[in-house]
């Protein structure tokens, strides 16, 4: 049995105002297909690269197996791709590439084509392809799901499955439930290892913390009655010091200011020791307090449209780079309704979401958008969002109080607020695109892939938001549980005539 052990690291990056870990200590077994879950921003891809030998922290980091990081980086794209996947795995023969490849749906023939001209769900598989060909690495998997539609999800979950070991952070919820034995947690303050598939996590993370919620509750009762107390004692501490400077004059006749004195400062010092001991119980309860992983509540106020039917489709096809890529597409959007357009890589589903914001003309046909209609859109990708944070709310033209008040409700830490957005993780950028959309009121909330990078905690509070909301809503996301949960119809575009 080979462990990997992280024993009391410390790492932050070099700038940077906080520490990503501070004293981590954990043991994780080489055989286990480990799934890595944690909110944006707290280490996940750090620990990977930590693993990896990629940076360099203060403790001891074992790792007994030679690590290999997925994604790797690719120098060379306009080669073959079977060409790539050899430079990844020298030491492989092809036949075991395209036996790879072949567990996970994929035609051996892609390996021929040129690495820039596949997909970017090929271009996952291939990867993955020639990281498991290798019998001589420990596989760290990070985020592979991001460019692979719902099939090829379940295709390579299934294929994880099958291997002996490796550790892979994920967000998808079904993803990790098909190929995961052990569930490694990054707490706010801790880590947490436990055996069984994110479902088994979840219900053991919402046990534990009903029962520390009820414990906090019970403690922080115990601390207010002892901070009474405290101020009750502190006020006769002060009552007595007063007493032996203001004695009635009748009194100081038959008195001896002396034994007043005495006695004042005798009750003076029982009565500070009582305080010190109700301070101290004060700062013991105080320390059992947990740090619970909260999954605040967000807002969302969407406008009604004076109109029923917000969108219709009928018979309609997409069109782009000189092809029809599918055909007979049909839908209507009702007010409150919430539609996700699925299908593989490739079948038109941005395309369609971009046409209706008026960004592309690739939707033709009998289509039909209410006049009027006030749009919320959250793009794909968050590669433009740069710059200095409030600049960034003001040029969004959104409310900074609102906007970061949706934020801390996703575990976004103030401290982050003074950072360049360069500085932060993909999930804290698309967390900004998401509160960006939270913050507008509008008739139709268009969605492009919104989960991307976004942790389970947030995704199962935006699930919360949108039944309680109640939004119409339009999205593509391949989140299989996510849609399952929160969408009243689906438009499968594969089911379509489809070309691709």
């Amino acid at each position: 049995m080979a462990l990997i052990q992280c024993t009391n690291v410390t790492f932050a990056y070099e700038g940077s105002y906080d520490d990503v870990f501070t004293g981590l200590t954990c043991q994780l077994d080489t055989s286990w297909r480990l799934g890595l879950i944690g909110r944006n921003g707290r280490g996940k891809t750090t620990l990977l690269r930590l693993l990896a030998g990629q940076l360099q922290a203060q403790g001891t980091v074992h790792m007994p197996l030679t690590p290999a990081l997925f994604p790797f980086a690719i120098t060379a794209p306009d080669i073959p791709a079977q060409a790539v996947a050899l430079s990844l795995a020298p030491d492989v023969p092809a036949w075991r590439l395209g036996l790879e490849l072949e567990q996970m749906g994929m035609a051996e023939e892609a390996l021929a084509r040129p690495y820039r001209t596949l997909s970017r769900g090929e271009q996952t598989k291939v990867q993955l392809a020639a990281l498991f060909a290798r019998e001589d690495t420990y596989p760290l998997i990070d985020e592979p799901t991001n460019h692979l539609d719902m099939l090829g999800r379940a295709l390579v979950a299934d294929y994880l499955a099958t291997k002996d070991g490796f550790l892979l952070v994920s967000h998808d919820r079904a993803f990790l439930n098909r190929c995961i034995d052990h569930t490694l947690a990054i707490n706010r303050s801790t880590v947490q290892v436990q055996r069984g598939n994110f479902d088994t996590w979840e219900r053991e993370f919402t046990r534990k913390n009903e029962h520390e919620q009820a414990r906090n509750q019970q403690i922080k009762k115990d601390v207010a009655r002892l901070t009474q107390s405290a101020r009750q004692k502190a006020e006769w501490s002060q009552r007595t010091e007063k007493a032996k400077y203001h004695v009635k004059p009748s009194e100081a006749a038959v008195a001896d200011r002396g034994y007043i004195g005495a006695r004042a400062a005798a009750m003076m010092k029982r009565s500070l020791a009582v305080q010190a001991r109700i301070d101290q119980q004060i700062e013991e309860k105080q320390s059992l307090l947990k740090d619970l992983e909260r999954v605040g509540e967000l807002k969302l106020t969407p406008l009604t449209h004076p109109k029923r039917v917000l969108v219709e489709a009928r018979d309609a096809a997409v069109r782009y780079d000189g092809r029809t890529v599918c055909q007979h597409v049909t839908f209507t959007l009702e007010r409150g309704a919430r539609i996700a357009l699925t299908g593989r890589n490739g079948a038109g589903k941005s395309s369609i979401l971009k046409a209706l914001l008026g960004q592309s003309e690739a939707l033709v046909g009998d289509v039909h958008i209410a006049s009027g209609l006030k749009v919320s859109y959250v793009p794909q990708s968050a590669e433009h969002v740069q710059g200095d944070l409030r600049m960034w709310i003001a040029e969004a033209g959104v409310d900074e109080t609102l906007f970061k008040a949706i934020l801390r409700n996703m575990d976004f830490g103030r401290q982050q607020f003074d950072k360049d957005i360069r500085q932060y993780s993909e999930g804290q950028k698309k967390k900004l695109l998401l509160a960006r959309s939270l913050c507008e009121q509008a008739h139709l909330y268009v969605w492009d892939e919104p989960l991307n990078y976004i942790d389970v905690f947030s995704r199962m509070q935006i699930e919360e938001l949108i039944l309680a909301a109640q939004p119409t809503l339009i999205l593509v996301e391949h989140d299989r549980a996510f849609l399952e949960r929160v969408c009243t119809q689906t438009v499968d575009l594969d089911a379509l005539h489809c070309q691709g």
